[in-house]
């Protein structure tokens, strides 16, 4: 009996358990060259540098929610991003809004997969033609 009061409370707690989610969003260095990407910010403190070599992968951002719900990378706290090489040079320029492949369309740009229940991925990839 007591094995089937215990049984009863783990399925109840673990009914009872918010669902996470999590999301990770990488951006790839498909080119052959080393670049760092800049993201702008007026507020200093989130200004950030993905420096990737080439062929590499950098993890731009990542997030949980205890609410379950479908996640996205978020891009609101950035005026700007752009990609540098090691002499920096502005190679390219991405701002909300601006016309062709842009970084800020997720929706478009970004890819996604779910490679496991509320576990999300997306992926930027950044290719010579992007920065030429």
């Amino acid at each position: 009996m007591k094995k089937l009061v215990l049984f009863i409370f783990l399925i109840s707690f673990c009914v009872s358990c918010d669902p996470v989610s999590s999301m990770d969003a990488n951006i790839k260095n498909s080119t052959s060259n080393n670049f760092s990407i800049v993201f702008a910010s007026s507020i200093s403190e989130l200004n950030k540098i993905l420096e990737l070599e080439p062929s590499t992968t950098g993890l731009f951002q990542d997030g949980f929610s205890t609410t379950g719900s479908v996640l996205e990378p978020s891009l609101i706290d950035y005026d700007s991003v752009y990609i540098m090489n090691d002499a920096n040079e502005i190679l390219k320029l991405y701002k909300p809004g601006t016309e062709g492949k842009n970084i800020f369309n997720i929706e478009t740009y970004w890819s996604f997969r779910e490679p496991s229940k509320r576990f999300y991925k997306y992926q930027f990839d950044i290719r010579n033609e992007d920065i030429e």
